[in-house]
């Protein structure tokens, strides 16, 4: 419960691949570019975002539903 109100937690995180442009930060971001995969394990993240990532990671190509 939060404030009397039920609430369910979840995440939804989209692949993508560059196809034009160039990334851009915004008012919410100080630094946006795209990564090789190999550099994830040493990028600072929330510990959630890490989990998430990792399960795409290991099983690219496919949908993971937790």
């Amino acid at each position: 419960m939060y404030n009397g109100e039920a609430r369910q937690e979840f995440s939804i995180v989209l692949t993508a691949r560059p196809t034009a442009g160039t990334p851009t930060p915004s008012s919410e971001s100080t630094e946006v570019r795209w990564v090789h995969p190999a550099e994830v394990p040493n990028l600072p993240m929330d510990r959630s975002m890490r989990l998430r990532l990792g399960h795409y990671l290991d099983h690219p190509g496919s949908p993971v539903l937790i």
